[in-house]
């Protein structure tokens, strides 16, 4: 006969992954395993319920070789995974240095990029409850603001935590009675981070201070994830009437940045950050706000990691910062170059076929090649003094200054736009406008095609 404790633990987690929808029939799931009881009691009930949901599970370990006596840790592992008859896999990362969110992070881009190489449609993590409400404390001491005093999220893209409803407690006496051995990392009891210092001398505190503790913050936590959701939906309501992708990143038309509640703002930017591939501090979010509240004609706005955030006329850019200020490189025919602005530059030669020429597309120039016979080109940005021979001006030269101010392209934008040159003659403004040097005739034989992409 099964012990009550374990039906009523189990059940407690099916429960949940069934509220949450955190798990599907036929998902192939990976288990990220460290040898606590944690993540052992994660391993356990996710095999002890697999018959009701037909999944296939694996064991992944990751050995940062920060710590001592790991092999302990690898060898309890590789036992269970024998005994279960599970699949395991040990990955390495090795610091140089890291800090610790950095470290993290790594860790993160590891197990994901091993998930998506391997088919897994799903990544169990083991966080506690007592993980939860340490992660909400000290998000709340840091200033983390309501999506912050959210805590940790059930789940997120592949990610899930099964036993975010179970304590430490009811880990550790699962393992117990299961007669699992487990080793705990000892660094965890050390008071030497501000989790550890939560733990064992803020939550204990409060404890004794407030009777209702931690059950009270369980109840706040699921009223603010309610708030949280609402304030969600009402973004991504302004979001998409308000705010526009373009190929450089985002804009917005600072006219309409006033009809937007503040709380909805900071949402708003944060997402163009997250989108963007960066994060952004409450502190930064707090400094943008103030930033974007002054009227100011055209000019930059801030300069924020690889975001600038940018004024022209009555429109707020958000572009990435390019990474080098001016930059040259040789482009080979036929060939392709990657430039760090995200613009991809491609070049072929086509020989007599005029019929796959795209006149009408400003991401595809065509020159005659025979009347330019070389085997490469120069990239480039713009440097003042620059010239362009167009069409329509009879050989006469126009400053890019002055085209650049015709087609109302920004200044931020300028520095950021490739420029083609042949030699000395520059042949094109890439996305702008052709030079009249080299056009296509009837008596052309071979034609270069040079064509243009960039990351959004």
């Amino acid at each position: 006969m099964k012990d009550k404790f374990l039906e009523i633990i189990e059940k407690k987690v099916l429960n949940f992954i069934n509220a949450e929808s955190l798990i599907n029939e036929r998902d192939s799931i990976l288990i990220c395993i460290s040898g606590g009881s944690d993540s052992f009691a994660l391993a356990e009930i996710l095999h002890s319920i697999s018959p009701q949901y037909n999944y296939t599970l694996h064991l992944l370990y990751i050995d940062h070789h920060v710590r001592q006596n790991t092999e302990e840790e690898k060898l309890l592992i590789k036992d269970y995974a024998n005994k279960k008859n599970i699949p395991f896999t040990i990955l390495n990362i090795y610091p140089d240095n890291l800090s610790e969110k950095t470290l993290r992070d790594k860790r993160y881009k590891i197990i994901e990029e091993f998930a998506q190489k391997n088919g897994f449609t799903k990544i169990a993590l083991g966080h506690t409850l007592d993980d939860n409400i340490e992660t909400i404390i000290m998000n709340f001491l840091r200033g983390y603001g309501l999506e912050g005093l959210t805590g940790i999220p059930p789940k997120r893209d592949k990610i899930i935590r099964p036993i975010l409803v179970l304590t430490k407690k009811e880990t550790t006496e699962y393992c117990n009675k299961k007669e699992i051995k487990y080793k705990e990392d000892f660094t965890n009891y050390l008071p030497i981070t501000l989790r550890n210092k939560v733990r064992y001398q803020l939550i204990p505190f409060l404890r004794d201070i407030i009777d209702q503790f931690p059950q009270s913050l369980i109840n706040q936590n699921i009223i603010l994830n309610w708030d949280q959701e609402l304030l969600k939906d009402i973004s991504t309501e302004y979001s998409d009437k308000y705010i526009k992708s373009n190929m450089d990143g985002f804009e917005f038309n600072y006219n309409n940045w006033s009809n937007i509640p503040n709380a909805i703002k900071v949402r708003i930017l944060k997402n163009i950050f997250n989108k963007m591939g960066e994060n952004i501090t409450i502190d930064g979010l707090i400094y943008l706000m103030n930033k974007l509240s002054k009227r100011r004609k055209t000019g930059n706005i801030a300069i924020m990691n690889t975001i600038k955030i940018y004024k022209h006329g009555d429109k707020v850019y958000f572009i990435k910062k390019t990474l080098e200020e001016n930059y040259e490189y040789i482009l080979s025919i036929p060939g392709s170059l990657k430039l760090p602005s995200g613009y991809e530059i491609i070049t072929e030669i086509i020989e007599d076929n005029k019929e796959s020429i795209k006149f009408d597309d400003l991401w595809h120039v065509y020159f005659d090649y025979d009347k330019i016979k070389t085997d490469k080109l120069t990239v480039r940005n713009w440097r003042e003094g620059d010239k362009i021979k167009p069409f329509g001006l009879k050989g006469k030269s126009k400053k890019l200054q002055d085209l650049f101010i015709d087609k109302k392209i920004p200044k931020w934008k300028r520095l950021e736009i490739p420029l083609i040159f042949w030699e000395n003659e520059l042949l094109w403004v890439v996305g702008v406008a052709r030079s009249n040097i080299a056009p296509i005739t009837e008596d052309t034989k071979r034609i270069l095609h040079i064509m243009a992409k960039k990351e959004v």
